[in-house]
């Protein structure tokens, strides 16, 4: 059956349809809101770029000023700050030397070639002086030589320094060390110290005309950690903890004036280490199978024969 023709609008629906346009055509912005809308974008827009700029600009003047002060030279130090700095060095010396006090550095061993074992040899040595039996045992964490290359058989050989587990056996050790500055052992002229730290060590070459000049007195005088050296004269203790003290000390204990170097602006001696050696590549100088199996089954060059 075929369809018929469409039966034609209403006027009630083109009356709606009409409505419907209208009203969307007057919702549309007008001439007007679209000028207010650029306007308000504009308005925004430039009240973030000015923002913008001010931080910026004050970005600069912060970047200006450090610049400033870096590129002025440093302020010169107070009068606190090298005293600060000296008893902050005085500690830290003080912590080195305490990881130190089970530690006795044996100079005069000789050196042998290749592999020696310290800890027997060293455990006979203090047995020796101990005036026990050679093979009673000893413990002893670790030993070896000072870290610093052999010397020549000619020099003097490297300090051994050993670190002993009882404290109470290494202060005996000490205690009877001191009653002979030297020790004859295997053929060798042994002496012992105290492991100090390179400060310590140095500290004391400054003042050695200090202890020369007591010792010319016959005043007693003995080391302190941290670093200190005590004098005592008519029941009065007098001590040296900073080189701004030896004058004073000088003039209590009526010495004569002495030339002293502060020891506080030696530099620390950096330990010598044995540098590194290279190793040579086993490959080198070798040749693969394959080519010696070439040169095995190649005949000999020989001038009269020609080359192939």
């Amino acid at each position: 059956m075929a369809d018929g023709p469409s039966p034609p609008p209403r006027a009630a629906d083109q009356e709606e349809v009409t409505h419907r346009l209208e009203r969307l055509i007057s919702a549309l912005p007008t001439k007007a809101d679209l000028s207010d809308m650029v306007a308000d974008l504009r308005e925004n827009f430039g009240r973030e770029v000015r923002e913008i700029r001010t931080e910026v600009s004050a970005l600069s003047t912060r970047v200006g000023a450090l610049e400033e002060v870096a590129q002025r030279p440093p302020p010169e130090m107070t009068t606190t700050s090298p005293t600060a700095f000296s008893e902050l060095q005085r500690r830290v010396d003080d912590l080195d030397n305490r990881g130190r006090r089970h530690n006795i550095r044996v100079r005069g061993l000789l050196e042998v070639e290749g592999p020696e074992d310290l800890r027997a040899i060293l455990t006979e040595l203090f047995n020796h002086i101990l005036n026990r039996k050679l093979d009673t045992p000893i413990h002893i964490d670790r030993a070896h030589r000072a870290l610093r290359p052999q010397p020549p058989p000619t020099a003097p050989p490297r300090d051994v320094i050993c670190h002993l587990t009882e404290f109470a056996l290494k202060e005996s050790i000490m205690l009877k060390a001191r009653s002979s500055r030297q020790w004859d052992f295997h053929q060798c002229s042994i002496e012992l110290y105290q492991d100090l730290s390179p400060f310590t060590l140095a500290a004391r070459r400054c003042l050695q005309p200090v202890t020369q000049a007591l010792r010319r007195a016959n005043l007693p005088y003995r080391w302190g950690f941290p670093f200190t050296l005590l004098a005592l004269n008519n029941g009065v203790r007098h001590t040296i903890c900073y080189p701004t003290d030896v004058p004073a000390f000088l003039e209590a204990l009526e010495l004569p004036e002495v030339s002293v170097r502060s020891w506080e602006d030696t530099a620390r001696p950096r330990p010598d280490l044995p540098r590194p050696r290279r190793r040579r590549s086993r490959r080198r100088g070798r040749a693969s199978p394959d080519r010696a199996l070439a040169r095995e089954l190649s005949p000999p060059h020989s001038p009269h024969h020609a080359d192939v």
